[in-house]
């Protein structure tokens, strides 16, 4: 049987999932300011830009493989690097509150590289609607993967008496939803490992 083509196996690694627990946050879209994100998009394979947008220049200094490479050759050097980082991060999150519409907040997810869904009491969501969504893939991480997203499915009271709200990217950079499959994947293997281990 032949191997599926390029555009077909990333379709597929996009529709593998997870669900897990993450800093999420998100805020209604006017249509009318999405088109013009979309116009952006569209031309530039990049977001419009913000003033004063300290997430962009921190993803750009984020030194997680770096710090990978160097656990090899110097791990005590690598240690102390790591919480030097996790340190200029807390205090980061500390005096640029203000940057963030809302906090990011641990939300149960189900994450793929083409949507999400997320649980929340009492959603004032309607389908169609765009979001601007804010997700951390880890408690500590430096950098805030943003994107949109449309609503296409709203379930009320689905779980533990929350709203189950899904939705697609559209749009998330390339690199952005890299670093969500990436994610899942390695969520996977943990997981994995864990039950071996049992």
């Amino acid at each position: 049987m032949p191997a599926p083509a390029a555009p077909e196996k990333q379709q597929q690694r996009e529709f593998v999932r997870i669900d897990d627990v993450l800093p999420f946050a998100w805020s209604k879209i006017p249509e009318e300011e999405i088109r013009k994100i979309l116009l952006h998009y569209e031309k530039h394979r990049e977001f419009p830009a913000k003033t004063g947008d300290v997430n962009a220049l921190l993803a750009s200094m984020d030194i997680t493989d770096k710090l990978k490479q160097l656990e090899r050759d110097e791990p005590n050097l690598a240690k102390i690097l790591s919480r030097l980082d996790m340190k200029l991060n807390f205090l980061i999150r500390l005096f640029h509150p203000g940057e963030q519409q809302q906090p990011l907040v641990p939300t149960p997810i189900n994450l793929s590289g083409g949507g999400l869904a997320f649980w929340e009491r009492d959603v004032p969501l309607a389908t169609n609607e765009v979001l601007h969504v804010r997700l951390a893939l880890s408690q500590d991480s430096l950098a805030v993967i943003e994107c949109y997203a449309r609503v296409v499915h709203i379930r009320q009271k689905d779980q533990n008496d929350l709203d189950k709200v899904a939705c697609n990217f559209e749009p998330i950079l390339s690199q952005d939803r890299e670093s969500i499959i990436q994610h899942i994947f390695k969520r996977q293997a943990e997981r994995l490992r864990a039950k071996k281990q049992i």
